[in-house]
């Protein structure tokens, strides 16, 4: 008995394969045949499409090359004007300082001279 249900049973997993492999043999077929329609109709376009293709190319590069000189032009110019920027920059820190200095300077002589004059006053 056993061996009848196995013989059975292993009909029916062998069946069920075979309906589950040709299922899968006619969903490959039907990719290969949308595939093929799909390239041959991609092959038409692109042979119609290759000279305008070609010259619009042409066109976007010029125009792409053109933009990409006049950012290069620019960032060139604001590269140089940046390092002028910064060493003026330098050159006022510097003074700043300077002038900083002077005042520290000019405050201490203010203050001995309103403490000579509050001295000769009293006097």
């Amino acid at each position: 008995m056993w061996d009848t249900l196995k013989a059975t049973h292993g009909k029916i997993n062998e069946s069920k394969e075979v309906k589950t492999r040709s299922q899968a043999r006619r969903k490959r077929r039907q990719k290969r045949k949308s595939l093929n329609l799909y390239f041959m109709a991609k092959k038409e376009d692109d042979s119609s499409s290759v000279s305008f293709s070609n010259s619009s190319n042409s066109e976007n590069y010029s125009q792409l090359l053109q933009a990409f000189q006049e950012t290069h032009e620019e960032a060139n110019r604001l590269a140089f004007l940046n390092n002028r920027l910064k060493g003026m920059n330098s050159w006022l820190e510097n003074i700043v300082k300077t002038l900083e200095e002077e005042l520290e300077n000019s405050k201490q002589i203010l203050k001995t001279l309103k403490s000579f004059t509050k001295l000769f006053l009293q006097v």
